[in-house]
């Protein structure tokens, strides 16, 4: 193949929306925004399909998409089926006929004059479900993937984790959220009769919550939804962060596949990762690489090691590595010879300071000192370490006469007392002997700081707390999967040329004027209670990207509550209050809201156009 001669291609973009993709129903259209560079063509192809609103997603300038573009490749953002401007009904959430749409868009593509044939696909989160989801089928077409900190199966990593009811980001953060932009007006072209249609239609469609909270841990439905990355042929580049929700996950879709395959694992939470206002790196560079070796045939782009983890903790770093995870040996620690200690009762509400990398903000949120937590359980605790403790991998604590459910994390105390969360497992075993895997992590531990293991009967907000049980369980043994010596090599991943966010502080203070956030852990003592809050607003216009057309407002505001005195009576709640001011006069106001337990869901959405009622309807499950 040849070598590449040119390292900075830059085209001018024209962007066409709402192009019409077709599906084998006769009728049924899926829609999409295609970003096409200009100049002498063809070009190859990526592909994103999502169920967020490609036109929401132009009222930022679909920045990503736009930027691939601006150095030759075509880029189509594509709504799901019922979603945004895509004809038909919405299939419920993570379903695998979301394949069908992905491939009907590649085949689409790449059957267009303006495209090589070659596609690429790729996406974050949802859009890396639909991505290994496509994959798996092997499309002609397809040549390689991009897959960033996306779940392999929805049900466990996300809906239920650990098999145990999940409660504030299912049920508060993403329920309200999807509900929200289901009865969001169109907001590209508000005065098209056939957007008009779409949009009354999907006011009538059962909400995503409704099927998460109805098919609860253990229904089949969610093993029928996982991915089998195992057929998956193409070349893969999976993206991890240590602090999301998915890391899990993405590890996991990296260790199944069996093609050609590479890794990148950082410290980020759930964001892209040149979007994070700490250690950000170049990921679209890194794309462009892989994109112009399997899409282009452009040789020496695709050198840098199979995988590349960054090490959190003691003299943070880029390793990099031939595999995943690193060969090595495992180090088992007996826990009882640790300095244990334990309250009277366990505490329900246990969890919050874990920070929000399982409830996801975004850009902040990350884990706090763990001592609240840590004395609220049961705690073993390590003599300090002679010298420094590199371990990468999956550390296992094992368990005797556990608890029908359990969290146990691992933790980082330094000499002060402080506790930085490693990593965290959560199971619902049954009673009896287990052993819990905790998320994958590299992590280093200094010198003279100790290891802490913390075991509680739950991890709040991430599931719902449950009555304390009788006494405690043993912990056993820690089992540290530590990378052989000299198996690591440094490396250098490359740095976004400017911060992605000049001042992370000013913008959630609301000093750019558009953006105002929130995040607080308050506890009523007179009740018992312990509660989270995320709230904020945001304000996009016509002046905020060219072409844009209308303005669109946004508050939002989340709250999980714990009541340690009767676990029943806690709460998870969301709320979205947004209004469109279009191009053309109209005023709509959309209202979504959402209030679940453990045990039962209300939700409601309304809808207003220039004062007159168009929805106003309750969902419970």
């Amino acid at each position: 193949m040849p070598a590449r001669t040119e390292t900075d291609r830059h085209h001018e973009v024209v962007l066409r929306r709402d192009v019409r993709i077709p599906t084998p129903d006769p009728g049924v259209t899926l829609s999409g925004n295609l970003f096409l560079p200009t100049g002498p063509g063809p070009f190859p192809l990526l592909v994103t399909v999502l169920p967020y609103r490609r036109d929401v997603a132009a009222l930022t300038g679909s920045p990503t998409e736009r930027w691939f573009a601006e150095r030759g490749y075509a880029s189509l953002l594509v709504d799901l089926l019922g979603t945004g401007s895509s004809d038909g009904v919405q299939r419920p959430p993570f379903d695998p006929g979301d394949a069908d749409d992905a491939i009907d868009a590649i085949r689409w593509g790449a059957a267009q004059s303006w495209c090589t044939g070659a596609v690429g696909m790729w996406g974050g989160s949802y859009g890396a479900i639909t991505t290994l989801r496509a994959a798996a089928r092997r499309p002609a077409a397809l040549r390689a993937v991009i897959a960033l900190e996306g779940p392999t199966d929805p049900g466990r990593d996300f809906v239920h984790p650990g098999g145990s009811r999940g409660a504030f980001s299912p049920l508060a953060s993403w329920a309200v959220s999807t509900l929200f932009n289901q009865l969001l007006p169109p907001v590209d072209d508000f005065t098209d009769p056939d957007e008009q249609a779409r949009w009354h239609r999907r006011l009538t469609f059962a909400p995503y919550l409704l099927d998460m909270f109805r098919n609860g841990p253990g229904s089949p439905v969610w093993a029928r939804r996982r991915i089998d990355v195992s057929t998956v042929e193409v070349p893969a580049l999976c993206v991890a962060g240590w602090r999301d929700l998915f890391v899990d996950g993405a590890i996991r879709a990296y260790e199944g596949l069996r093609g050609t395959k590479r890794l990148i694992a950082g410290p980020w939470m759930h964001v892209m990762p040149q979007e994070c206002p700490f250690t950000p790196i170049d990921f679209l560079e890194i794309a462009r690489s892989w994109w112009d070796r399997w899409l282009l045939g452009v040789e020496g782009t695709d050198d840098a090691p199979a995988v590349r983890v960054y090490v959190q903790g003691h003299r943070p770093r880029w390793l990099g590595f031939a595999s995943w995870p690193p060969k090595g040996t495992v180090r088992t620690e007996d826990l009882s010879g640790w300095q244990r200690s334990a309250p009277p009762v366990p505490d329900p509400a246990a969890g919050l300071q874990s920070g929000l990398w399982a409830t996801p903000a975004g850009q902040f949120g990350l884990p706090l000192d763990q001592h609240g937590d840590d004395s609220r359980g049961l705690s073993y605790t390590s003599p300090p370490l002679p010298r420094p403790l590199l371990v990468s991998g999956r550390p296992v604590v094992e368990l005797a006469q556990a608890w029908p459910r359990v969290s146990v994390k691992l933790t980082d105390v330094d000499p002060a007392g402080r506790s930085l969360l490693i990593c965290a497992g959560l199971e619902s075993p049954g009673e009896g002997e287990v052993a819990v895997p905790l998320t994958p992590t590299t992590y280093e531990v200094a010198a003279g700081h100790r290891l802490r293991v913390v075991v509680a009967p739950g991890d709040f907000p991430r599931v719902w707390p449950q009555e304390p049980p009788e006494g405690w369980p043993t912990a056993r043994r820690l089992r540290l999967p530590l990378p052989a010596p000299g198996s690591g090599t440094e490396c250098a991943v490359p740095e976004p040329a400017e911060p992605a966010l000049t001042d992370l502080e000013e913008r959630l203070d609301g000093g750019s004027g558009d953006q105002t956030a929130f995040w607080e852990v308050t506890e009523d003592l007179l009740r018992d209670t312990v509660s989270l809050r995320l709230a904020g607003g945001n304000r996009i216009g016509p002046e905020d990207v060219p072409g844009g057309r209308h303005t669109l407002r946004v508050d939002q505001e989340l709250v999980a509550t714990a009541h340690r005195l009767d676990v029943a009576e806690s709460t998870v709640t969301g709320r979205i209050t947004g209004t469109v001011d279009t191009a053309t006069g109209a005023h709509v106001t959309v209202e979504v809201a959402v209030t679940a337990t453990e045990t039962t869901l209300d939700a409601s959405g309304k809808v207003t156009q220039d004062g007159v009622s168009l929805l106003d309807r309750h969902w419970r499950g």
